[in-house]
């Protein structure tokens, strides 16, 4: 068997794996974050006072933990004493779930969930690392997984946990460079898909990926794929099914190789905003500090336990649904999957009947606007009677009373209850703002808690997020359990720490130490006191919560949590001679992009010609049809140049005036000064995103 370069270090079992590999010798081995401390003893009640949320602990450097934390453990970085691992957290909850069901998925259209217990996901676990291991693969080899949510997802997944392997998560939206690059960047050898598409894909560009050797296909036909398979064997590569390596697995099982807390259990790449994925080695310690950052929060009523089902929409290669996953699989908690199609995420939810929902604040936007929309159509004594139902609530809400059984759930809400299934006790979303009016919305027509949290990647996912029983707005709640926040003074963008505003700077267990092989980032993210520099800028409130207020970096996020290098997609387009000059503008509440564009003077009034378009470069520039034109051309030639599709300009409108010192619209650099560009331009910013909606 081949011995794979990219292993884990550090590792209990030093005897039984190769040496550290290059690649991860670039992560600084960091005292803070080295030790495991065991969350032995619960804050009395776990009460929360939410009028301060959040203490400053002694010292110049103002840090900031949550009130709610015990002197004695408000650094817990392990919430049960039993658990250091991620198959620790497995074993716990196929425990204390007394082996209920686990992964759910349903096989066809209008077809109930079908489950397997937590007990037959570790067998297909079992079956599927050691096949993994008769195909070539060792601990700390590197397996891809590169699928749709589904029970194989996570099957896989646990298959590494449980042999020390490294699961790479890929998703659509990185661009097969990006994938190549993540294949070759971690010497990847197996890679594990769902379909025939994505399979005949990555056959397609082998040539660029010499080191991988297998494909797992979870979905592989046994008719109509002769000439993929024959593809296949002459690249060299071993095209096998799911079901073929389960079978692999049966004749020849491994002993399990477990892993310890200080070894590497995934390697998440972030989608590359500023050109090439960066990899994020996440420690096994990291994801158990994680769920106890979050965990902590919880008074004790509040707590979930195996009766309670998640519904599994966001994408599992992202770290915040992979949190999720683990944190549920650790209570003992039902995973079910969505279907696979968006269209039909209501009727799975009305089929899986949810307790707990985690979505992206575009599918809130929706699914408030749907409701709204209803009752706005409706009748004008359904339509009073609603919106006096939902002010009764709120009140409700003022006085921090949530609940789903008042006489206006009865008699109002409980056919809008019912579009997720009507159980509800926890809404949760993260990676992009949400508006308080959308918040307060659903918190008081679905009667149940409505979480939001802030973190990244570099920081397993927890940094901040709301309590449950804080019904208030505006703010992403106070750090998570065990996680220190300070913020530091930013001069260029009159942002002081003295005045409790500064850039997020965030140190815990849940902490990554380095990128993947590029110490320079890790220099500019990671600073030698093992803090993250997040590069957003945040505020204090008077309660103690922390408020996102800005951006060190011109980098942002849609509402469909990608980021947005907006400077990375100017120097791109200004390229194309028909323009000038281009303003890329995203609005975090909203999913698409637009653009001020200031046309070339001589090369445009040709082009506009040829769409019958004619007269002075103003009169050019306000015609629709010319505008159109352009827009076609840009969005092509983007796509040339490898622009991605969520970084493709939706509308734009034309400038005849370019941006200039004078007009205050560049720096003395010539650069954008984008707030200033935003204002000017803001009416046709705001007609852009109506015309869009």
């Amino acid at each position: 068997m081949s011995r794979s370069p990219i292993l884990l270090y550090a590792l209990r079992h030093s005897g039984k794996h190769a040496a550290v590999p290059t690649a991860l010798k670039h992560l600084p081995r960091r005292a803070a974050s080295s030790g495991v401390t065991a969350f032995k003893t619960r804050p009395e009640g776990n009460t929360v006072d939410l009028t301060q949320q959040s203490i400053v602990l002694p010292g110049p450097e103002k840090i900031r933990v949550a009130s709610y934390m015990n002197e004695a453990c408000y650094k817990p970085s392990q919430f049960f004493s039993e658990v250091s691992t991620v198959y620790e957290a497995f074993k716990r909850g196929q425990k204390v779930s007394n082996d209920g069901n686990f992964l759910g998925a349903r096989t066809g259209p209008n077809r109930s969930y079908e489950w397997m217990s937590y007990s037959q996901a570790e067998e297909k676990a079992r079956l599927l690392g050691s096949g993994l291991m008769a195909h070539g693969n060792q601990p700390g080899s590197c397996v891809g997984i590169f699928s749709q949510n589904r029970p194989e997802w996570t099957i896989s997944d646990l298959a590494c946990v449980h042999y020390s392997m490294i699961s790479v998560p890929l998703y659509n939206s990185l661009g097969w460079k990006s994938c190549r690059y993540i294949v070759n960047k971690t010497l990847m050898s197996t890679l594990i898909v769902d379909t025939v598409e994505k399979a005949t894909s990555i056959i397609d560009h082998a040539d660029a990926m010499p080191s991988l050797r297998v494909v797992v296909v979870m979905d592989l036909p046994d008719e109509g794929t002769s000439d993929l398979r024959q593809r296949y064997t002459a690249q060299g590569i071993e095209l096998c099914t799911f079901e073929e390596v389960l079978r692999h697995g049966a004749q020849k099982q491994a002993d399990l190789v477990l892993p310890s807390p200080n070894d590497i259990n995934t390697i998440c790449f972030t989608s590359g905003t500023t050109g090439l994925p960066k990899g994020v080695p996440l420690k096994h310690k990291n994801h158990i500090a994680n769920h106890s950052a979050i965990f902590a929060t919880y008074q004790d009523s509040e707590m979930m336990d195996h009766a309670d089902v998640h519904l599994s929409l966001l994408p599992c290669p992202h770290v915040y649904e992979r949190g999720n996953i683990y944190n549920v699989m650790t209570m003992g908690l039902q995973v079910g999957f969505f279907s696979g199609d968006i269209l039909k995420l209501i009727d799975d939810a009305q089929e899986l009947k949810p307790t707990i929902f985690a979505a992206v604040p575009r599918l809130y936007n929706r699914l408030f606007d749907r409701i709204r929309t209803t009752v706005d159509s409706g009748s004008t004594i359904k339509k009073a009677i609603f919106n006096h139902a939902l002010n009764q609530k709120m009140k409700d809400l003022e006085q921090g009373t949530l609940s789903r059984d008042t006489v206006w759930d009865k008699l109002v809400f409980k056919k809008v209850q019912e579009i997720l299934g009507g159980r509800l006790r926890y809404m949760y979303t993260g990676g992009a703002p949400i508006s308080g009016e959308v918040i307060t919305f659903l918190r008081c027509v679905f009667g149940c808690s409505f979480v939001q949290a802030y973190g990244q990647t570099e920081t397993t996912s927890c940094m901040t997020h709301t309590l449950p029983s804080d019904t208030t707005n505006g703010h992403i709640g106070p750090p998570g359990g065990g996680v220190e926040i300070k913020l530091i003074d930013v001069p260029e963008l009159d942002y002081y720490a003295d005045n409790n505003q500064g850039e997020i700077c965030v140190k815990a267990a849940n902490v990554f130490e380095g990128y993947l092989d590029n110490p320079e980032l890790t220099a500019e993210a990671l600073d030698e006191d093992g803090w993250v520099h997040s590069g957003d800028i945040g505020e204090w409130t008077e309660t103690g919560t922390l408020k996102l207020i800005d951006r060190k970096k011109h980098i942002f996020k849609m509402s469909q949590g990608v980021y947005i290098a907006p400077e990375k997609i100017e120097n791109t387009l200004v390229r194309n001679p028909l323009i000038q000059q281009v303003f890329v503008y995203g609005d975090s509440t909203k999913a698409n992009l637009v653009g001020i564009v200031v046309p070339d003077p001589e090369s445009f009034p040709a082009f506009a010609a040829k769409s019958g378009v004619k007269g002075s470069l103003r009169e050019i520039c306000q015609d629709k049809k010319a505008k159109d034109a352009l827009l076609a051309r840009l969005q092509e030639y983007g796509r040339r140049k490898d622009l991605l599709g969520f970084e493709e300009m939706k509308d734009i409108r034309l400038h005849d005036e370019p941006f200039s010192e004078q007009n205050g619209l560049l720096t003395p650099s010539l650069k954008n000064k984008r707030p200033d560009i935003a204002k000017e331009f803001e009416e046709e910013i705001r007609d852009m995103y109506t015309t869009l909606d």
